[in-house]
């Protein structure tokens, strides 16, 4: 079995729906339905996501959500000068 993956060509957010649906083998709507259906009626659907999209690459061995947020808001520190 392959490894779980964010798309980066089939993606409205961050692409972890359309990775889960690759993975799957089924379409990425149905995926981004049940994931909405399950932020409002479960309240538990946003978590998993940004729970999946700080864990997992971009399909092409690209940055994981956790790269993206050290990238943004991380610093080298003060700098002496």
């Amino acid at each position: 079995m392959a490894t779980l993956t964010r798309s980066r060509s089939d993606k409205f957010l961050a692409g972890v729906c359309g990775g889960l649906a690759k993975q799957f083998g089924i379409d990425a709507n149905l995926v981004r339905i049940l994931f909405v259906l399950a932020a409002i009626f479960l309240q538990f659907g946003w978590v998993i996501y940004l729970i999946l999209w700080l864990v997992l690459p971009y399909e092409d061995g690209g940055e994981t959500g956790f790269d993206t947020v050290k990238r943004q808001f991380g610093s080298n520190g003060p700098s002496a000068g």
